[in-house]
């Protein structure tokens, strides 16, 4: 059963990798061309290996995010809760960045893994800004 549950668990990463690889040979076909405007890529798809990525990468998203959610638990008596910036012992420690527009937004279990974040969130925005001025220059 534990085997099962893990191959479903790589439905979604292998479904986006597939439509990575569809949108590669699209772009090598002239299938697909990538644009950008203002800051935002626009994707323009013409052929059939570009629409099949884009439709891989979008089912990829979707079942990464039904089979990756834990199970559901029915709620319990718990001690007395740690504070906010002490991870619980033997809990998952986690953090995130939401790009809104060229602003990174971070969030994390504890501050640590917070801190973690914005470096993560710096180093795309500074990715981001250094492809863009590439693009625009056209080195």
């Amino acid at each position: 059963m534990g085997g099962t549950v893990r191959l479903v668990r790589l439905a979604g990463p292998a479904l986006f990798i597939a439509g990575l690889a569809s949108l590669a040979v699209a772009f090598v076909q002239g299938e697909a061309t990538l644009t950008l405007y203002v800051i935002f890529p626009v994707l323009t798809a013409t052929g059939v290996w570009s629409i099949l990525g884009i439709a891989l990468m979008i089912a990829g998203f979707f079942v990464l995010v039904l089979t990756w959610s834990g199970p559901v638990e029915a709620p319990i008596a718990s001690p007395p809760a740690a504070p906010a910036s002490a991870p619980r012992p033997g809990g998952r420690r986690w953090g995130g960045v939401v790009f809104l527009g060229p602003i990174p937004v971070v969030f994390g279990s504890d501050q640590k893994i917070t801190r973690w974040m914005l470096v993560v969130g710096i180093l795309l925005f500074v990715a981001l800004l250094v492809s863009t001025v590439i693009a625009v220059r056209g080195i």
